[in-house]
């Protein structure tokens, strides 16, 4: 049997996978951005995915599990980009443009 192959979904399919085939999407389509701490015991690490949309991977280091993948589109009630501004960090050449 051919392996098959999923190309860019939209968020609204994506939305309808199982957990399961979410995160296998995820982590073969998507590309990591960043990572930040939802508390002491998980870490988020948030994924672009080709649909033009974001999804978080919440990992609980005390159980070394995934907890869940929450997807979300930028400008959305749902956007979480705020929480990793604070980890971006611009080059040296960009100046002070406050």
């Amino acid at each position: 049997m051919p392996a098959l192959y999923i190309t860019a979904v939209t968020f609204h399919d994506f939305s309808l996978l199982s957990d399961e085939v979410q995160l296998a999407y995820l982590l073969r389509e998507g590309t990591y951005l960043a990572r930040r701490w939802g508390d002491v015991h998980q870490a988020v690490q948030l994924h672009q995915l080709p649909g033009g949309f974001f999804a978080e991977v919440n990992y609980d280091v005390n159980r070394r599990e995934i907890t869940h993948v929450f997807a979300f589109e930028a400008g959305s009630e749902d956007d979480r980009l705020e929480h990793y501004a604070m980890f971006v960090k611009l080059p040296d050449w960009m100046g002070n443009t406050a």
